[in-house]
């Protein structure tokens, strides 16, 4: 699970539905511009020539006597949509330009957007079988707080909503039989859940903490190797990933994914050290200043 990005990526969505869904794109087009424009999500059409102008499809349709933005749209098919006139820059007054919308713009759609459990519809049914039960766990220990009941709510809501037009038979099957499970089981197996008061949605970089996500996990590792807390063979990576999210608030299952072996090599970058150190020393300073006794 740790090598797959399950994050609801809206370049990723309409890629996947303009090759696999072709009759039902225009549908989820309009959708996908609605929400750029909400975002304010556009691109001048001046700079957009000059980005893909190069382009070699761009270039054989140019020297066909197209125009430039008419080549550019005819690269590349179900991508780019005009939006309004602009204010052309370094133009004069009363000078203006189209902006374009592009579908395929790189932006991770969250809780916090407009259409949200439409677009996380689209992601299950883009999701191979296989693979459903690993991103409602996903979903379910990083867009909700860990909060079980209140997910599972938002996925009954979104199947009653959406399933009919957008999902299979199976798929929906499948989603059911994970939804009862889950009801079944309580929130962390062989523990009793904890209820935190006002627990924090967190954002990358967001300062709360002095530490990241791939920061803390660096911590975790460090504070393991040095038998501050359990090492590995008393603590696997789930449990100090539930232990470390209640203390921080990130994700315990992104925690996890990042304590991997494989992740940790990404995760000891030169800045990562760097942060991890600089929190360490804060920790030994506050011991010297507040916590040591007075000889």
């Amino acid at each position: 699970m740790g090598e797959n990005n399950y994050s609801i990526n809206l370049r990723d969505l309409s890629i996947y539905e303009s090759l696999l869904f072709p009759d039902s794109f225009k549908e989820y087009s309009e959708m996908a511009e609605f929400l750029l424009r909400k975002k304010s999500m556009f691109i001048l059409e001046d700079n957009l020539i000059e980005l893909y102008r190069e382009e070699p499809e761009v270039k054989d349709l140019m020297e066909l006597g197209n125009i430039p933005i008419g080549a550019i749209t005819a690269a590349f098919p179900n991508r780019f949509v005009r939006e309004a006139i602009h204010p052309k820059t370094g133009g004069e007054e009363d000078e203006g330009v189209w902006g374009w919308m592009d579908l395929w713009s790189d932006y991770i759609i969250t809780q916090h957007d407009e259409l949200y459990d439409l677009f996380f519809t689209y992601k299950l049914r883009q999701t191979d079988l296989m693979e459903l039960d690993n991103i409602l766990i996903f979903f379910l220990e990083n867009n909700s707080g860990d909060n079980k009941t209140q997910f599972i709510r938002f996925l009954k809501l979104t199947l009653r909503k959406h399933s009919k037009k957008l999902l299979q038979p199976e798929q929906i099957d499948t989603i059911n039989e994970w939804i009862t499970e889950q009801e079944k089981e309580p929130a962390l197996s062989g523990t009793i859940e904890p209820k935190i008061k006002g627990r924090i949605k967190r954002e990358r970089d967001d300062k709360v903490t002095l530490l990241n996500q791939e920061q803390t996990a660096l911590l975790i590792y460090c504070l393991r190797k040095t038998k501050v807390i359990l090492i590995d063979e008393f603590l696997n990576n789930k449990e100090a990933g539930v232990a470390f999210s209640i203390l921080t608030g990130y994700s315990a299952d992104t925690i996890r994914q990042n304590l991997s072996k494989t992740e940790l090599h990404k995760t000891a970058t030169a800045k990562n050290v760097e942060m991890v150190e600089k929190a360490l020393k804060e920790v030994l300073k506050y011991i010297e200043k507040q916590v040591k006794p007075e000889e």
